[in-house]
């Protein structure tokens, strides 16, 4: 699993990326909790973890905490690993949105978006090549 925290616009986010559900859950439940999560969204996560499909992400936000936290199971492949970290990355940008004032379809929350993707682009980029992914995947072990 590969973790990335960072700061945006005054917002707290940690990313998750290549989350194993039999592994890494208890890290993730942990840091989901601590971020003030109800028990249906804590469930909701859990479920799709334990599930261990392919393609799957999730991203929970406190608004009053100011923070969100993404995580990213396996992808299929390089294609998918963008499709569902763009999904994801823009779930955290419209709580962000939302708590600032931003307004969707705006100039302002395009470069929230990439702002965001901007922090995690190296994983991303690694991620998205497979070659890269071998080599970033045996590093983490």
């Amino acid at each position: 699993m590969i973790h990335r925290a960072l700061r945006v616009k005054d917002w707290t986010c940690d990313f998750f990326f290549v989350v194993d559900g039999r592994n890494d859950t208890p890290a993730v439940m942990a840091c989901l909790y601590d971020y003030g999560a109800d028990e249906a969204t804590a469930m909701q996560a859990f479920k799709i973890m334990d599930e261990g499909a392919e393609n799957c992400g999730f991203t929970a936000s406190n608004q009053e905490r100011r923070r969100s936290l993404s995580w990213i199971g396996p992808q299929s492949d390089g294609k998918q690993w963008i499709n569902t970290s763009v999904h994801e990355i823009v779930h955290v940008a419209v709580a962000i949105a939302a708590e600032k004032g931003i307004a969707p379809f705006t100039e302002e929350f395009a470069y929230l978006c990439g702002d965001i993707t901007q922090e995690i682009a190296d994983i991303l980029c690694d991620l998205a090549c497979d070659r890269c992914r071998e080599h970033l995947l045996s590093q983490e072990k």
